[in-house]
């Protein structure tokens, strides 16, 4: 390779996988300086943007994906695993590197209270945010990729009533770390910023609480990764917003987050309008049930949401609808309505993930876990212990594998990496 041109050797190690290309940077202090530039991060980004692009037109790419369980109660599904080098089970995915209180070890542990296992509460271009406990102030920033990491400082202390334990939803959204211009094939790096937001439960009796509660006007609490701090924004939204006593993380997408309510989805940009939020209506006759039986993900580059119904005939037939938001993010359309194939409750329970506790509860039906990035038709399910995938437009159900089942629910996670790691910006 010494009688190889610098060009030419950028071109053949932008082909390989990024994580492939960064061992070989040991090699020698040559391949070293070619594989730190920002030409052959460019070059790698854009030949496997390409790459992908002709895969689109292969129907076996809605198969491409690996279950990556970083621990019992927290699973990653990675797609494209080849492209990303994880369909090697050597280059499973792990957080131990954030500590011990991400040891899968300890996930294992069957505690008296669930709120003592760390939690992922939000995803965002290839970057997690992750908590050491559900219901504790301690936030760490990291790549699962590269195990970079940053821990925040504490937010403000929670406020009184329902937050008093810090029972909140929260929310994680980072903007990309690239952008790649088509027509001119050129890639340009951005200065990346990232957002928290800890979004506190409304203040009322538990009657008002179990009910819905609805505000106009609210607090919450934002870290900025510019200037290292927490603060808070008094929020004005303008029809109103109902919130759910169901805690799920925001979705991020396009710069916002999108917050699971009782009767519609708040949407909030924390980039630019910090101040203000907007609601929409969820598509659906019985609105108020959607918290326990929607699912709200990314498809194609839009917000989707899908709601499982059921009959209360025997046997119970059970079905999935997906909708998908318009441009004009006010409306939605009604993408699919497909029946689930009818499972033997037996067949999806595992002894060995059941916790042998009193009165534990393992079939609630079946659930939307997630959606398939790039295949629309794809969505993942799961009944009791039973993690399957179906194609909604073919009718064809596939079992994957099992999780944990109950009120200790297991962590599904869709994980859409970037063509190159995206560094986690520093907070100082």
């Amino acid at each position: 390779m010494d009688n190889l041109s610098d060009d030419l050797l950028r071109d053949i190690w932008s082909r390989v996988p990024y994580k492939m290309a960064f061992r070989c940077k040991s090699i020698s202090k040559r391949f070293f300086a070619l594989i730190s530039t920002p030409e052959f991060k460019s070059r790698s980004i854009y030949h496997h943007h390409t790459l992908f692009q002709h895969m689109k037109n292969d129907d076996e790419h809605e198969k491409e994906w690996y279950l990556n369980f970083v621990s019992k109660r927290k699973l990653l599904i990675s797609f494209l695993p080849n492209i990303h080098h994880l369909s090697n089970p050597q280059n499973q995915l792990s957080l131990s590197f954030l500590g011990r209180k991400f040891d899968p070890k300890l996930d294992d542990v069957i505690r008296k209270k669930s709120v003592l296992y760390s939690r992922i509460v939000g995803c965002s271009n290839g970057l997690l945010l992750c908590k050491k406990t559900a219901r504790g102030r301690v936030y760490h920033v990291c790549n699962p990729i590269t195990k970079d990491w940053v821990q925040l400082p504490l937010p403000p202390p929670p406020l009184t009533g329902h937050n008093q334990h810090d029972r909140l939803r929260e929310g994680f959204v980072c903007e990309p770390y690239y952008h790649i211009q088509g027509n001119a094939n050129r890639v340009t790096f951005n200065r990346h910023r990232f957002r928290v937001v800890r979004f506190p439960l409304f203040d009322g009796t538990l009657s008002e609480f179990l009910s819905g509660i609805t505000k106009s006007q609210f607090e919450i609490v934002v870290f900025s990764s510019e200037t290292g701090e927490w603060s808070r924004k008094i929020v004005s939204c303008p029809k109103g917003f109902t919130q759910a006593t169901v805690l799920v993380p925001a979705v991020a997408h396009g710069g916002k987050l999108y917050f699971v309510g009782k009767m519609g989805l708040l949407v909030y940009d924390p980039f630019n309008n910090d101040e203000e939020c907007n609601t929409i209506d969820y598509p659906i006759q019985s609105p108020r049930y959607f918290p326990f039986t929607g699912h709200v993900g990314v498809s194609c580059g839009n917000i989707r949401i899908a709601h499982v119904s059921r009959t209360f005939t025997s046997p119970v037939v059970e079905s999935v609808s997906v909708w998908e938001l318009e441009q004009d993010s006010t409306s939605w359309s009604l993408l699919h309505v497909t029946s689930l194939p009818r499972q033997d409750l037996r067949d999806c329970i595992r002894a060995e993930l059941q916790t042998g506790r009193e009165g534990e509860i393992l079939d609630m039906g079946v659930t939307v876990q997630a959606f398939h990035p790039y295949h629309g038709d794809v969505v993942f399910f799961q009944r009791a212990h039973c993690i399957f995938y179906g194609n909604i437009m073919t009718n064809q159900f596939e079992t994957l594998g099992y999780g944990i089942r109950g009120f200790q629910t297991l962590q599904i996670i869709s994980l859409d990496l970037p063509w190159w790691p995206t560094p986690v910006p520093s907070i100082t």
